[in-house]
């Protein structure tokens, strides 16, 4: 639509400034082509009386097409036209070859549309244009070929002979208002303007995109056309509108694209210079011809994709984000599970270590308890029976004396027999728990202990009373410490130990320190299953554990050990409390 607008503008410069026909018609082939280079033009003049036709004008056609006469009914395009001058006809079938020594024009398959020049009386011009087919400029090519004919037609009459000149001028005028028509149904708006930059022609749309009339934009500056009444010393319009035709003065052509706030819409305006050079019409009004395009509903759209797009994105990030955390948990996830099957698998071979040394531990104090009461108790117990049986022969001799002697005797034996058997027991289940309580029994297993290791001093700091410690940890308690004190005096090689015991924020603490060797302690006590040494450390913490407590072990070569140990007792207490409501 823009060459076919440029046509019109240079159609009217080229016609204006040219006296005869002839020139006209080479100055719109040169047009023609100039807009469409790949295309050639041929103005053909018809011989009625001989029945021939030849090229009296054109573009881009063999040298030997000039003047030459041929016969009409070669040409049967032309001849249609000829009889047909309202229509515009075309044909795709012509296929052109190369010659030698010929001008460069278009070879191979061509599209060919051919009009006549319109005439008062006869038509006497056809032009023919041929070019390369293309499917989006068909229409285009036939338009523009229809308005060339039609302004040829209107240059051709006036300079026609003066006994036809109403008839000229009625053909101009019919061929004026058939453009007008076909300018007032574009969608966009399209106009001239003069070297003043005032509107000189303007179609209808401007009406239809409520502008005001097409007779009140006439005479009035593009700007005030498009903005009616615009008093912003800084519009933008105005301002595009300045560099374009500021430009337009060195360009062929100026073009930008604007949102018009006034009016709320997307504009894309296109100006093109009327004449080829201003200086081949110097007279001429035509200035520049402009095309004002709406591109709202495309730009909305194109806004509204974009939006979408970045929605789209957003969403794409925002999802990606998510998988990506969801990816990470389930990495964490499958982590967890292989420390928790690796943790399985050690207590799998802690529980099959702990079964193989339950039952050794078990034989062999089933097997102690045995030695001890056959060494000691059965010992003991025959030679009490023995020394009865003696005790009574010597009765039944009547040696007195010698009997009370030998009885005395026995009752001594018996005596250590009682206190080998409270030995045994103790051994078995602390009496002293019983007797005393968990508090007082840790201060007797203290003091018993340094009766024996005289070498290692003990210090106990223990702020508990025995009524704080629940009965079902008594035991285990006791057997810890007792446990810790026993690995003390085995391995640590140590001169102090202290032994604490406090109950904070309701768990009893009891902690064992010594000044020892210490030892390399690393990873986890539990998993060291073949190192005989902490197998004292490892039963400490088998026996927290199963009274819902635990053992903590920190050590280090030449800085001692301690071994801390905690019980839970705030549920026990009340379970206690209760416990003695009830009853």
């Amino acid at each position: 639509m823009q060459r076919v607008v440029e046509l019109v503008a240079r159609l009217s410069a080229a016609c204006h400034s040219r006296v005869s026909f002839r020139a006209m018609t080479e100055a719109a082939s040169a047009t023609l082509v100039g807009l469409y280079p790949e295309a050639s033009v041929v103005i053909f003049e018809r011989d009625e009386a001989a029945g021939t036709v030849r090229a009296v004008a054109g573009a881009r056609i063999p040298r030997t097409w000039s003047m030459r006469a041929v016969a009409l009914s070669d040409v049967p395009l032309v001849a249609r036209a000829f009889a047909t001058p309202d229509r515009v006809l075309q044909s795709g079938g012509l296929h052109r070859e190369p010659t030698a020594g010929d001008d460069p024009v278009s070879v191979g398959s061509l599209r060919v549309i051919c009009g006549a020049i319109p005439d008062p009386v006869k038509p006497v011009y056809a032009i023919l244009f041929f070019a390369p087919p293309s499917a989006e400029e068909a229409e285009e090519h036939r338009a523009a070929i229809d308005i060339a004919r039609r302004m040829l037609a209107g240059s051709a009459a006036s300079v026609g002979a003066s006994a036809e000149r109403l008839k000229t001028l009625a053909a101009i005028h019919a061929a004026k208002r058939e453009w007008e028509l076909t300018a007032d149904a574009l969608p966009e708006v399209v106009g001239l303007i003069d070297r003043r930059h005032r509107v000189i022609r303007v179609n209808r749309a401007l009406e239809r995109w409520a502008l005001g009339n097409v007779q009140g934009a006439l005479r009035r500056e593009l700007h005030q056309v498009l903005h009616t009444h615009c008093e912003d010393p800084h519009c933008a319009l105005s301002a595009s509108l300045a560099g374009a035709l500021a430009a337009l003065e060195h360009e062929e052509s100026a073009s930008f694209e604007i949102l018009d706030e006034a009016s709320q819409r997307d504009l894309v305006v296109q100006l093109r210079r009327a004449a080829e050079d201003p200086r081949e019409a110097p007279d001429a009004r035509a200035y520049a011809a402009f095309v004002v395009n709406d591109v709202t509903s495309l730009r909305r759209i194109e806004r509204e994709l974009k939006t979408l797009n970045q929605a789209l994105e957003e969403r794409v990030e925002e999802r990606t984000t998510e998988l990506t955390a969801t990816n990470r948990q389930l990495r964490t996830e499958v982590a967890r599970r292989g420390e928790v099957e690796r943790d399985l698998l050690a207590s799998q071979r802690e529980l099959e270590g702990l079964s193989h040394r339950l039952m050794s531990t078990q034989e062999e104090e089933r097997q102690r308890i045995a030695q001890d009461l056959h060494d000691s108790i059965g010992q003991s117990l025959g030679a009490v029976k023995y020394s009865l049986e003696r005790a009574q022969v010597l009765v039944r001799r009547l040696e007195t004396t010698e009997a009370v002697a030998l009885i005395e005797t026995t009752v001594q034996r018996i005596q250590r027999v009682m206190t080998d058997v409270r030995s045994i027991s103790m051994n078995l289940r602390p009496a002293v728990l019983d007797d005393l309580g968990t508090a007082s029994a840790i201060r007797f297993l203290c003091r018993e202990w340094h009766d024996v290791y005289t070498d290692i001093a003990i210090e106990t700091d223990i702020e508990v009373d025995d009524q704080e410690v629940p009965n079902a940890l008594g035991t285990h308690v006791f057997r810890a410490v007792q446990e810790s004190l026993n690995n003390v005096a085995r391995h640590a090689n140590a001169h102090r130990v202290q032994v604490s015991m406090r109950i904070v924020d309701g768990c009893l603490t009891v902690d064992v320190r010594d000044d020892g060797t210490g030892f390399a302690l690393s990873g986890d006590v539990r998993r060291l299953v073949d190192r005989p040494d902490l197998r004292g450390l490892r039963g400490l913490r088998e026996r927290a554990a199963r009274a819902g407590g635990r053992c903590d072990v920190s050590s280090a070569p030449g800085r001692g050990t301690t071994v801390h140990l905690e019980w839970p007792i705030t549920g026990m207490a009340a379970a206690r409390d209760a416990n003695a409501q009830l009853n």
